[in-house]
Order: C-alpha cells, then sequence, then structure tokens
C-alpha cells in the first residue's frame, strides 16, 4: 500500500481500511515490545459465571463464530509495515475456545477461583495480525456452573464491546440449542465509523473550544520512581482497594444533590489526589469516553473510545463540594464536545510535553460501568465477573503511567484498580496513592463543606 488515499479507493473490493483515528492515534505510542499498542499483551479480558447448565460445546464453538461473522472487527488484523499500516478484513475463522474442568470446591470458593481464571487469562497474549482476534476459556466446576472468560486484542475491540460480544454470544448460543431468541439490532461495522469520523466527527466549534480549552495546557505530569532511561523492562502490573459502601453510597448522594454523577465525584477527588501528589492548581488530567458518536455506533465492535483532557482550576477551593461543582462544569463542556482524541491533540500539540519527561508521566482516569446481568434467552444465566479485589503482578497493558478505575460493585462497595507500569511506579508507591484516594473518599463523602487537605508533595514522602 503507497498511501492511505490509495487503502480508501480500494476498501470495499479488497477488504481493506484506513486505521481508525483511534489506531492511528495509537501508533503515537508504538515503541514495539508485547506491552505496546500493537503488542500481544494490549488487550481487554472479561468474565463472567455462567450458571443452569450443561454447556453445549458444539453449540458454544458455533456461537463464537456466528459474532466474529457478525462483527468484522473480530476478524481484522493490522497490517502493512509501521509507517503504513491499515486493517485487513479477513474471512471468518473460528474463535479460540480453550476448556478446563476446575476443582468441584465448594461455592463459598467458587468466586475466589473465577477470580484466578480472570487474572490467568490477562497474563496471556493475543496477536493484532494474526487471527482468532477473540479468545475464550471455558472453565466448569460442574455441569450447571462454569466460568467464561473472553479475551480480544485492544486494537480490535474495547469495553463497551465486550458487554456487545457477551450479549450476541448468548443470543446465538440460545438460537443454536433450540430456543427462541430475538433479532440482533443491526450493527454498524468498524469502518463504518472510521470512515465517519473522518468525514464529520469534529466540528469547526469543538476543535475551537479545545484549542481555547488547553491554550497554555499540559497534562499534569507524576513524578516516577524510576526514569525512563534506566531502561528497565516494561510490564503491567495492578493494584486493588477497596471503597466500603457506606463511603460510596455518601458519595453518591452527594453527587445528586449537586446534580453530578458518580463519575464526576470520583473524578473531583482525583483531581484533589493529582493536586496532593504534585501541588499543581490548573490540573489537567485525562479520561475515557465511548466515542460512539452519541449513540450511531452503540452496536458496534472495534476500538471507538477516545482519551478526553479535563482541565480543572481548583486555586481558592474551599470546599470538597466547590471541587465536585467545579469539576461538574468541567465535565458538562469536555463531554458535549468529545471529538476524535488525534483531533484533539491537533489544536494542543503541546499537552504530552510534561507526560513524556524522562522522570514524569500521566495517570488516566476511567470509570466503565458494566451491567453485571446479560439478558439472554434460553437456560444459561451470565453474571458479570465484577468483584477483583486481588493484585495482580502482570496484566493486561496500559500506553504509559497509570490507570485508575473506580467502579460500584452489586455489593454496594466500590472496587478500585489501579494499572500501572511496572518499569516506572514501585508497588509501594501506587499502593499509598490508592491510600490517599481512600482518605480523600472519606473526607469528600462525610464532611462535604469542610475546605479540601490542597497540601503538595508525593504520597511516597508522607
Amino acid at each position: 500500500m503507497s498511501s492511505t488515499t490509495d487503502v480508501e479507493g480500494t476498501a470495499a473490493a479488497a477488504g481493506v481500511a484506513p486505521l481508525s483515528l483511534n489506531q492511528e492515534f495509537n501508533c503515537l505510542f508504538d515503541q514495539g515490545g508485547d506491552d505496546g499498542p500493537f503488542g500481544s499483551r494490549n488487550h481487554a479480558v472479561a468474565g463472567w459465571r455462567v450458571t443452569g447448565g450443561p454447556i453445549d460445546l458444539d453449540a458454544l464453538r458455533a456461537a463464537l463464530l456466528d459474532v466474529v461473522e457478525r462483527h468484522e472487527a473480530l476478524r481484522t488484523r493490522i497490517a502493512g509495515p509501521p509507517e503504513e499500516r491499515y486493517q485487513e478484513i479477513l474471512p471468518a475463522s473460528p474463535a479460540r475456545l480453550d476448556v478446563r474442568d476446575l476443582p468441584a470446591v465448594p461455592e463459598a470458593s467458587r468466586a475466589e477461583r473465577a477470580e484466578a481464571l480472570v487474572q490467568q487469562v490477562e497474563t496471556e497474549t493475543i496477536s493484532a495480525h494474526e487471527a482468532p482476534f477473540l479468545r475464550a476459556l471455558l472453565g466448569r466446576f460442574d455441569d450447571r456452573d462454569a466460568v467464561l472468560v473472553l479475551m480480544g486484542h485492544h486494537l480490535n475491540v474495547d469495553g463497551q464491546s465486550m458487554g456487545l460480544i457477551i450479549r450476541d454470544l448468548a443470543n446465538r448460543y440460545a438460537a443454536r440449542t433450540g430456543h427462541r431468541a430475538p433479532e440482533l439490532p443491526v450493527a454498524p461495522q468498524y469502518r463504518e465509523f472510521g470512515t465517519w469520523e473522518r468525514e464529520g466527527a469534529a466540528s469547526d466549534a469543538a476543535r475551537e473550544y479545545w484549542r481555547r480549552r488547553l491554550d497554555g495546557a499540559r497534562f499534569t505530569a507524576i513524578p516516577t520512581d524510576f526514569p525512563r532511561s534506566a531502561g528497565l523492562p516494561e510490564s503491567t502490573a495492578r493494584h486493588r482497594f477497596l471503597l466500603p459502601g457506606e463511603v460510596v453510597s455518601a458519595i453518591d448522594r452527594l453527587a445528586r444533590n449537586n446534580r453530578s454523577t458518580r463519575f464526576m465525584a470520583i473524578a473531583a477527588m482525583y483531581q484533589l489526589l493529582v493536586h496532593r501528589l504534585t501541588g499543581a492548581t490548573d490540573v489537567v488530567i485525562a479520561t475515557f469516553t465511548p466515542g460512539r458518536g452519541r449513540g450511531l455506533f452503540d452496536e458496534t465492535v472495534g476500538s471507538l473510545y477516545n482519551f478526553l483532557p479535563l482541565r480543572t482550576d481548583l486555586a481558592g477551593c474551599a470546599s470538597y463540594e466547590e471541587a465536585l461543582k467545579r469539576t461538574r462544569r468541567t465535565c458538562l463542556e469536555a463531554f458535549s464536545h468529545d471529538i476524535p482524541t488525534i483531533q484533539i491533540f491537533a489544536e494542543a500539540p503541546q499537552l504530552m510535553d510534561s507526560a513524556m519527561a524522562d522522570d514524569a508521566t500521566a495517570m488516566v482516569l476511567e470509570s466503565v460501568p458494566t451491567n453485571p446481568v446479560v439478558e439472554a434467552p434460553g437456560d444459561l444465566r451470565y453474571v458479570r465477573i465484577t468483584r477483583l479485589l486481588k493484585s495482580q503482578t502482570l496484566t493486561s497493558a496500559i500506553p504509559d503511567g497509570a490507570l485508575w478505575d473506580v467502579n460500584k460493585d452489586p455489593s454496594g462497595d466500590a472496587i478500585g484498580a489501579v494499572s500501572y507500569k511496572r518499569n516506572l511506579f514501585r508497588e509501594d508507591t501506587i499502593a499509598a496513592m490508592a491510600a490517599d484516594f481512600g482518605e480523600i473518599a472519606r473526607a469528600f463523602s462525610s464532611s462535604p463543606t469542610a475546605t479540601p487537605d490542597l497540601k503538595g508533595g508525593s504520597a511516597r514522602d508522607r
């Protein structure tokens, strides 16, 4: 392929398409290796408890193939040399299904074994260049209780895609085992999304907003334990922590009273943490949005998310509640001007400068609520495994720095997860940051009119 234009001109006939803008954005961070954007550890993994069996393995394999046929992204490889990469849509081929019999432990111990199975899959690899691009592992406690873990490369899927895949898989499995299954919605293909975002996802008004909003801005960088120049082996670990249900309920009440979402409250607390770590009052963090064209591509499997900057001025913030109000305003403005990340960076090319320093990096906040129960026809019941509490020394790769995720569990608690680069941070540093976040969350929820402790300095120094 000689150019992107050539690829666009032959997409329909040759089964190829240009990279999406999201995939192009990932190219900016590609330095090769397993942990890079095109590496074998850049994957999304999710698990479900499946009860009501027994599970027909032939029907499950056929249903997986149905899903691969339905969604082009699950049969698309990244092809071409680094400077001329493109998407090649392949004929449908079976997803990989591994089956394992688990020890028939008592019910009280099964959740722990299920968590261990999900974490084990996260240590494994998947290719962005060779099929299969969807893997499944079925672990069976007995005929009526199993764990289904799905893995897709992050250039082929995102978090919302995993929910679509399990819904469609449950639907097709039910149909293949003789049950009445409703017709699935029309699913626009990922290459259609790529065409849409290139032709009009970013309005002139949105571009102008980001040009003004990010004038002079740089991501608020966090000091690292190890410099990049040390050349330490790159890998991603994950630290987990828990916020008790009573704290989460109080946060939810405060958010409702201020016409805010739980995410806005979490973002406010997170920004206070970033201030505590750095002393900055002009705080610029990053988060993710679904990037699905305000509903146009809600049924599309692919890597659609946008990486969105949030800039909030915390100077003179007199209370936690005021921090929430300022964050709410930041979020409403930013989300209403959601455009592809690479187009935001075109308006603020200096944004990443501080995060690429030798001894500092950016941290990213995400909060992607998931519906734990899959609406599925037939005999099987699928419940998402969300109560993952154990830290991990090896997990799915992140682009750089640290990625924070805080989500409410069906129990009422909130589970926090901090994925971090082990070549940049020590585990005890991340644990100290998580403890600081918990301290801020408790103060935020119990004393919203109190003045935040806006002392600077790193958590590791206190």
